[in-house]
């Protein structure tokens, strides 16, 4: 591997490793700049020095409905009157459609040689986990606190935020890892069910439980079910599958151990709630339950009927990305001139956000790119290998997962999710490129002989 190839690769794992990062090596420059977003500038140069040599770009899966909805979002700059934020907003958008199209362009000519990059993949989440417990264990056991955010008990016990804003953005991003790698496990590749992938796997969750956001814990209890309910859905579809199961000692002991250990911790529990009710409020503090105060269900309910009446308003005409908030703020008679009032006033929900910011008919490509995301891979898939298939599944199914979360909080804007669909797309390139149906045409294709950088 040669000196240039050598810095796209490293340069591309910086972007993995690094997509999360918001209060660590970022420059605020009204808009965050993050080192994520600079690596992947050698990433889309390197893209297009490839092109400049004579090859063809090939269209990433989708692109050109990614394509209208980011013009869509240009055109509706100056709606705002802080158009400063839409149209940063929009420069970011673009980067991130540029990342899909260069990780396309560079990575997907060959399945096998993609195996290093998505290994890679994976391991940036669990370095993000592992950051996280050590984030949680240092102030515990009375050593400094790196990056802490916010506590339970101040300077005592912290909740875990990795290198995000707060625990719940920590939790959005490590819920990819987490079902992606399940995804892996479940489909049955030897590989992914080795034990240094099942510590990263436990690795994971333990991380969403530290960061203790409640969103976060309850995507991961999702992902634990899948497993225990496609075991049901098969039986309940094949009661015959009952006869079917061994039974042996160490299954019964397994059960038992199982059936006492969840019945001492219920009767651990009731007794913990009935003599330290006030530890169980500072948990379930923010959601009205107890009798506490319910300002973050609140919050986020106002934001997201703030978001909605903005569609009611002006439901054909949108007003971008960035003057979403411009939007809600007026609601609340307020007028931001700078990107640290914008922040008060972010929409809820990605999905309704993204129609305030099109209108209803320029958002058409936004959902017709979504809707191609996660049907095309997976009828892909069918006809592919078994470690092709899994990989694909295993992506969608936690794009899935993110798109969900991401109706609860922050924006459509988090690099990490459009990370996440570029690899989606380089995986869906180079699989396709094996699969493809004959005669098939791609607009704008490298041509299917091109080799694989990695290689």
């Amino acid at each position: 591997m040669n000196r240039p190839i050598r810095i796209v690769a490293a340069a591309t794992a910086i972007v993995f490793f690094t997509s999360s990062f918001d209060i660590f090596l970022s420059i605020d420059l009204g808009p965050n700049l993050r080192i994520a977003q600079v690596a992947s500038l050698i990433v889309i140069a390197a893209a297009l020095l490839k092109h400049r040599m004579g090859l063809f770009m090939e269209m990433p899966l989708a692109a050109s409905y990614l394509l209208a909805w980011c013009a869509i979002q240009l055109a509706f700059v100056p709606v705002a009157e802080f158009w400063q934020k839409s149209l940063a907003y929009c420069v970011w958008l673009a980067l991130d459609i540029a990342l899909a199209f260069a990780m396309v362009n560079l990575f997907a000519g060959s399945f096998a040689e993609l195996q290093s990059l998505l290994k890679c993949y994976l391991a940036s989440y669990v370095f993000v986990a592992v950051f996280g417990i050590f984030q949680f264990a240092l102030p515990v056991a009375g050593g400094p606190a790196l990056l802490v955010e916010q506590w339970w008990l101040p300077g005592r016990v912290p909740r875990v935020n990795g290198f995000s804003y707060e625990p719940s953005y920590y939790a959005t991003y490590l819920i990819m890892g987490l079902v992606c790698l399940g995804s892996l496990r479940r489909s049955g590749v030897i590989e992914y069910r080795a034990r240094k992938w099942a510590f990263a796997y436990f690795l994971l969750i333990v991380a969403i439980v530290l960061c203790s956001s409640r969103l976060g814990i309850a995507f991961a209890l999702l992902e634990l079910a899948i497993q225990p309910l496609r075991r049901l859905w098969r039986i309940v579809r094949s009661p015959r599958l009952v006869l079917a199961f061994r039974v042996s000692g160490w299954k019964i002991l397994i059960a038992t151990a199982c059936i006492c250990t969840m019945y001492l911790a219920a009767g651990k529990a009731v007794a913990w709630i009935g003599d330290d009710p006030d530890t169980l409020r500072i948990l379930v503090s923010g959601t009205g339950l107890m009798g506490t105060a319910s300002h973050s269900v609140d919050e986020r309910e106002d934001h997201l009927q703030d978001t909605l009446q903005a569609i009611a308003d002006h439901p054909w005409m949108g007003s971008s990305l960035g003057g979403v908030t411009e939007s809600i703020a007026g609601y609340m008679g307020k007028r931001p001139q700078n990107f640290e009032e914008t922040k008060l006033f972010e929409g809820q929900s990605v999905f309704a956000e993204v129609v305030a910011a099109s209108g209803v008919p320029g958002s058409i490509p936004f959902f017709c790119f979504l809707a191609i995301y996660l049907a095309a891979p997976v009828r892909l898939a069918r006809t592919a290998t078994p470690l092709q298939a899994a990989w694909l599944r295993a992506l969608v199914v936690a794009l899935v997962f993110e798109w969900a979360i991401l109706q609860f909080n922050q924006n459509i804007l988090r690099l990490y999710l459009w990370v996440h669909i570029a690899v989606l797309a380089t995986v869906y390139a180079a699989v396709r490129r094996q699969y493809g149906e004959p005669g098939e045409s791609v607009p704008l294709v490298a041509g299917y002989d091109s080799p694989n950088l990695l290689a």
